[in-house]
């Protein structure tokens, strides 16, 4: 009878790893793209986020250049021609009213004949020309206004000779000059740069029939 002895101690064995290094390797190999992707990804995302920053900066930038020039124009004073021009058409108005308001009256106690020059008057309004008086008398007529220019002055003319009181008058003495010319001192509150003063002339001087 034979027995083998297996003198061989169990420590001296070659032991088997569960992960070699080929394993390991690659292992380190996905951590390591894993990592370069996040990174990647990270970067991305701050670029992106940047970017916004710079256009909300921009925008932001061009809001507050908006509201400065907002705030300028505020304060910026009125133009002194802009508010002369303005007293100028309130005096006019108020002017105009006051006419109105006196051819009204004489229209109810004046003769037939000068009422029918008044209802004519009245109808020939062209806008930006006023009277400031008018002396109506047997075969004379007195007109004295101001207009803004000498073409409004025309078209005032032409629209008076279509009434019939007016039809067919000639105008024979007709005088017109700058509500303020040069070095001629202050005016009135109705005057103003570019309106002259004006007066219309028809027939010959008789007894006054009404102002």
């Amino acid at each position: 009878m034979s027995q083998q002895i297996n003198l061989v101690s169990p420590l001296l064995l070659k032991k088997r790893y569960a992960f070699g290094l080929r394993e390991m390797s690659l292992g380190l190999g996905l951590i390591l793209a894993g990592t370069l992707a996040w990174a990647a990804y990270l970067h991305y995302q701050t670029g992106a986020l940047e970017t916004r920053a710079a256009e909300l900066e921009a925008r932001q930038a061009d809001a507050q250049l908006a509201l400065d020039r907002l705030s300028a124009e505020a304060n910026r004073p009125a133009s002194a021609l802009l508010t002369e021009r303005i007293k100028a058409t309130q005096a006019q108005v108020a002017q105009r009213e006051a006419l109105l308001e006196s051819i009204s009256d004489t229209i109810e106690t004046t003769s037939t004949g000068f009422a029918s020059r008044l209802r004519a008057l009245a109808h020939s309004h062209t806008e930006g020309v006023w009277l400031n008086g008018f002396t109506f008398s047997p075969g004379y007529v007195a007109l004295n206004g101001s207009a803004l220019n000498a073409g409004l002055l025309t078209r005032y003319m032409d629209r008076m000779g279509k009434q019939a009181p007016f039809a067919g008058m000639q105008f024979s003495g007709m005088n017109a000059e700058l509500a303020n010319p040069e070095g001629g001192g202050k005016s009135n509150a109705a005057d103003a740069p570019g309106i002259f003063n004006f007066a219309l002339i028809s027939g010959s001087q008789g007894k006054t029939g009404g102002q």
